[in-house]
């Protein structure tokens, strides 16, 4: 049986998100939306949308991300919950920028990983993906990236996690965060990883 280019894109639009589509809602923070859609967790520090954009757009900007903690190896991540399918392949990635500023120190990282949820608001966890990590090269936009998951038998949604991690007690940093991106790498469902062929029609 043949069937067309636009038959087959028809079907897999019907069936779910296009693989290459970014799931997160506000990835790239425009000025209209800001901080919109991400959930964060304060602590010692604040989270604020700032002008400085990835691109230098003027209608856009990034997430800011300030940590004054008073331990060693702390955290401040910002979160959102997306649907995912079992076994599929996903893939995330962002632009981090450690800005050069008189007083900050600036000894940290930026860490983005995938948690991923056996229900559709990310609650009952599963397991965590891959872990990116992007170090400070101060005033440069940096790309970080982490290896690309499967999502694990039984996944339903995912968090995408934002950390900025500061590594020295009461040694203040900064970073933006910029052109989020989490999409899937899978066009069929099960690549045959279930270990059966119930996805197929015969």
């Amino acid at each position: 049986m043949k069937i067309s280019c636009a038959a087959l894109v028809a079907t897999l639009l019907v069936a779910g998100t296009a693989p290459g589509q970014n799931l997160l809602t506000n990835p790239g923070f425009d000025n209209v939306d800001q901080l919109a859609g991400w959930t964060c967790t304060m602590g010692d520090g604040t989270v604020t949308w700032s002008t400085t954009d990835h691109m230098a757009s003027p209608s856009s900007g990034s997430m800011q991300i300030d940590m004054w903690a008073a331990a060693n190896n702390s955290f401040l991540q910002c979160s959102q919950c997306v649907p995912v399918a079992e076994l599929y392949g996903y893939i995330l990635s962002a632009w981090h920028l450690w800005p050069d500023v008189v007083g900050l120190s600036q000894l940290g990282t930026t860490r983005i990983v995938t948690s991923y949820f056996s229900d559709a608001n990310c609650s009952t966890f599963i397991a965590n993906g891959d872990v990116g990590i992007g170090h400070p090269i101060l005033d440069s936009w940096r790309r970080v990236q982490a290896d690309e998951d499967t999502a694990p038998a039984g996944a339903a949604s995912a968090r995408i996690n934002l950390v900025a991690w500061q590594n020295n007690a009461g040694e203040m940093i900064r970073t933006h965060i910029d052109d989020v991106d989490f999409r899937t790498t899978t066009i069929f469902r099960d690549g045959f990883e279930s270990g059966g062929i119930a996805a197929w029609i015969p």
